[in-house]
């Protein structure tokens, strides 16, 4: 009986379903855990979104209009889609405000993790990802992230679109998948506007071809068609910039079809009103952030300074980049200072300390989390070091794409959850990518001694990077522990 059992469900595991089935299996983790989590209320940007989801009616005093959308920082769209969800709740369920974005938490959840990371996969590598290894990809997820999707924040339903038009892109095979892959890429730019990053990724991706025989074969498209896809894209890119372009010109006197970042006076360099020139003046002397919530910490901003990069201003006589030009010859003139600095925020984009963006227990120990991420992030490197020569165009386009907004966060104070496309990127190798032939009945002894102190001498750096961040957190260290 046992052994009927093993064998039906070696069966089961070593199959695959359907994408649908995996979206519900996904969800259904997702929304057990979050409508029983400690979490009911929204915080600062979470809160942020869903007050702009009920401006654009007024909260039920007038009709929909987008020209009611107040804010110059954040884009329409993110709350536009929770603005039927906000109207619901307002209209029928007032007190399930919070158990409304959770239900809303699982559907990206199962987005993300039960379809559109692992299609993409497939799609580019070519080969079916059995159940085994969808479920390992769906549980590092849940563990490393899963307390994100309690509230209504951006991170997720950018990098999804981000995803999805990658995986058009990649498989585009007529002038729908241009409109498509447009929409999607525009979609990412107002939800998160660094996204617009993406962009070039995705239109060579488009302008390859639809298979991967073309990479080999040569382009049989015609010029026309090209610029037929070119066309198309920016068509559907604009049909979703146009409400943000009103905004802005109704309501800013900007006539701007971006995002425009203003933050009421809160991010101004030299009088200069800008974000990002803001976060990275920031970001060369602190390394790190969280959001606290707890009662363990005094302040809501748990900081973590950089002495390095605290040293480095102080030597320059402390100066404010008010223009990227100042900061890029401020880069280059401290060459190997500004790469350690950049060595370090990079780490820390990829150290998860905690799974949610909204930390009750800034003291609590973080060292189960950490050593499941670090394991995951050594299979990953361990798969990348011994098969990264298997990588044509088509791939390292769809690793850019992904890549490119992290890169750009690099100089910031990091968040982890900027980091969060090459994250799933890291997940999906380390989980879709390592060879089934690696097994430990078939690799030479020697050759696992070798992985296991790599492994050992791997997590022993982690773990002291990040024992030397969590010591520097402002206003009393931190260690590993607690």
């Amino acid at each position: 009986m046992l052994r009927d059992i093993h064998h039906m469900l070696r069966a089961h595991l070593a199959s695959r379903y359907s994408a649908w089935t995996w979206f519900c299996i996904t969800f259904l983790i997702f929304l057990t855990h979050l409508l029983t989590s400690r979490y009911h209320d929204f915080y600062y940007d979470s809160s942020g979104y869903w007050f702009l989801a009920n401006t654009f009616d007024q909260k039920g005093a007038s009709r929909f209009s987008f020209y009611n959308f107040n804010s110059a920082l954040r884009g329409y769209l993110l709350p536009l889609l929770h603005y039927p969800a906000a109207v619901i709740v307002r209209e029928w369920f007032p007190d399930a405000v919070s158990e409304a974005a959770k239900i809303m938490g699982a559907l990206w959840a199962g987005a993300v993790f039960g379809v559109a990371a692992p299609a993409l996969w497939e799609k580019a590598s070519g080969k079916v990802v059995n159940n085994l290894r969808r479920l390992l990809f769906v549980g590092v997820g849940f563990v490393l992230w899963r307390d994100y999707f309690n509230f209504p924040l951006s991170d997720f339903p950018s990098v999804l679109a981000v995803v999805l038009a990658l995986l058009v892109a990649h498989r585009a095979r007529n002038y729908w998948s241009a409109l498509a892959a447009g929409a999607l890429v525009a979609a990412a730019v107002y939800i998160r506007p660094l996204s617009l990053l993406v962009t070039p990724f995705v239109l060579v991706l488009l302008l390859l071809g639809p298979s991967a025989q073309t990479d080999t074969a040569g382009s049989n498209v015609s010029w026309l068609k090209q610029a037929a896809r070119l066309g198309l894209f920016a068509l559907a890119f604009l049909l979703l910039a146009i409400p943000q372009y009103l905004i802005n010109v109704n309501n800013y006197q900007s006539p701007n079809l971006l995002i425009l970042g203003l933050g009421d006076g809160d991010f101004r360099v030299n009088d200069v009103d800008n974000v990002y020139l803001f976060k990275i003046n920031e970001g060369l002397d602190k390394q790190r952030y969280e959001t606290n919530i707890g009662t363990d910490y005094p302040i809501p901003q748990a900081t973590f300074l950089d002495p390095a990069g605290r040293a480095l201003l102080e030597r320059n006589g402390n100066p404010l980049f008010d223009s990227y030009f100042k900061y890029f010859v401020f880069v280059v003139s401290h060459p190997a200072d500004m790469t350690a600095l950049y060595t370090r925020h990079f780490f820390n984009g990829l150290d998860v300390l905690y799974p949610g963006p909204y930390v009750s227990r800034i003291y609590g120990s973080t060292l189960s989390l950490s050593l499941v991420n670090y394991t995951v992030l050594f299979a990953a490197f361990l798969v990348i070091l011994l098969r990264v020569q298997q990588l044509r165009l088509r791939h390292w386009l769809m690793v850019g794409g992904l890549f490119i907004t992290c890169l750009a966060s690099m100089p910031l104070m990091i968040e982890t959850r900027y980091f969060l496309p090459l994250d799933l990127l890291l997940y999906a190798v380390a989980c879709f990518g390592w060879p089934a032939e690696w097994r430990w009945t078939t690799v030479p002894k020697h050759h696992i001694v070798s992985v296991v102190l790599a492994y050992c001498f791997f997590v022993a750096i982690c773990l002291t990077l990040s024992s030397n961040t969590q010591a520097s957190l402002s206003l009393k260290p931190k260690t590993l522990q607690r």
